[in-house]
């Protein structure tokens, strides 16, 4: 229960930081640069709806031991243990959805924008792609979606991301 519940609790209060700080990058990073105006808020949507069905599906998990902890021994009801386990499964593939947005946009913007190390942005990429494909390979799709997190959170918190001003490629104008 406290791996499961209470830790997670705490997790997703540093993920709600996490997403009002890189949406602030984000939007600033794109500020100067050609197109790009939707893209911090599609990021910062994708990450709510992570954090929101990462949050469901472990309510979904943990509701029959979390009952039983708080009530005492209750008859095993294997199908309602069941339809919650599967239930939880599912959210977390949906949320992940919600991840591999997050870390797509913020790779286009930052391979726009120069905000994030290009090849960060580049693993960002791939990452993305293994996030939205998690209901295939869910272990190896969570563990580098929460290492991209994880690799931006330092950048971000050790001054590693900044906005170059604009554009990263230069625009050849015609006179």
């Amino acid at each position: 229960m406290l791996f499961n519940g209470v830790l997670l609790l705490f997790s997703i209060f540093f993920l709600v930081l996490f997403l009002g700080v890189l949406y602030g990058v984000l939007r600033s990073a794109g500020e100067g640069a050609q197109r790009g105006g939707g893209l911090p808020a599609a990021a910062l949507a994708g990450g709510i709806v992570f954090a929101t069905l990462s949050a469901a599906g472990t309510t979904a998990e943990i509701v029959y031991p979390a009952t039983v902890l708080c009530f005492g021994v209750l008859d095993l009801e294997a199908p309602f243990v069941l339809v919650s386990l599967t239930l939880s499964s599912w959210l977390y593939h949906f949320g992940q959805v919600g991840a591999s947005a997050m870390v797509l946009v913020t790779s286009l913007v930052a391979l726009e924008t120069g905000v994030l190390p290009r090849w960060l942005a580049l693993a960002g990429l791939v990452v993305a792609l293994l996030t939205l494909l998690h209901f295939l390979v869910p272990l190896l799709a969570a563990l580098v979606g929460l290492l991209w997190i994880a690799a931006v959170s330092v950048l971000m918190l050790t001054g590693g991301v900044g906005s170059t001003g604009g554009p990263r490629r230069r625009t050849v104008r015609s006179s």
